[in-house]
């Protein structure tokens, strides 16, 4: 089951012109996890109108509260034709001219920062949606207060020491 919650932030919600009550996504979330057998499947999306970087760090912390089996950082595209197309200008929308479009920057989040997520998002899929390390990142996380933080400070040390350059195979020695 896979659901785009995109953002926890109302205010980007509301400009990106959608519905959504955080707080009944969560109960759903719950409901399904405890009916079991269904693998969920939670997606963000950085860049968008009205995120910047801190709350971009809420929406995860408050998304990954509900542990789903994955947790998705999609970054936005900005796709001609689209709501974001025609508000390119206004929202700041630095992105690829070649696809998949996108963004870099925005009026809210810097190309630093959008590198900095990128490097969240490497994190998470080695450490957090392969399942491979679920007792250890739960046992780490009982010391955190934000999921979020311990994402960021432990790309932060995978960039300082090169590690992003490692291919991080099981097979490799």
């Amino acid at each position: 089951l896979e659901i785009g919650v995109q953002s926890t932030n109302e205010e980007t919600v509301c400009e990106i012109r959608r519905k959504m009550n955080f707080s009944k996504v969560s109960e759903m979330v719950t409901r399904v996890k405890e009916i079991g057998g269904i693998h969920q499947h939670l997606d963000l999306i950085a860049g968008l109108p009205n995120e910047n970087y801190e709350s971009f760090g809420k929406s995860f912390d408050d998304v990954f509260a509900l542990r789903p089996e994955q947790l998705q950082l999609g970054f936005l595209k900005v796709l001609k034709g689209s709501y974001m197309y025609e508000n390119r200008e206004a929202y700041g929308l630095v992105y690829r001219s070649e696809p998949p479009y996108e963004v870099l920057s925005t009026n809210w989040v810097s190309y630093d920062e959008m590198i900095r997520l990128k490097s969240i998002e490497q994190i998470v899929e080695l450490y957090y949606n392969s399942h491979q390390y679920d007792k250890t990142l739960e046992a780490v996380l009982l010391e955190e207060t934000s999921p979020f933080g311990f994402f960021e400070a432990m790309a932060a040390d995978y960039r300082a020491h090169g590690y992003h350059m490692v291919n991080h195979s099981r097979k490799e020695k």
